[in-house]
């Protein structure tokens, strides 16, 4: 394994982490507001848009960064 597949395999767990990493966030959200945990349900509602807004910006983010160069 070369140089470049390494780094396309830690990328690829980076990203497959941020996805993962986001919906239990969601679904941490989902539970407070379903009264499940014993947090306010405020509190479950920002749990949520931060984690949609991380499962929808980040992962796109993240791949045009790591783009390779065109020749």
């Amino acid at each position: 394994m070369n140089a470049q597949e390494s780094d396309a395999r830690l990328r690829f767990f980076i990203l497959s982490a941020v996805r993962l990493a986001s919906v239990a966030l969601i679904a941490v959200g989902m539970a407070i507001v379903a009264g499940k945990l014993p947090i306010p349900k405020p509190a479950g509602v920002v749990f949520m848009v931060f984690g949609l807004l991380e499962l929808l910006l980040l992962p796109p983010f993240l791949a045009r960064k790591w783009k390779s160069p065109q020749p």
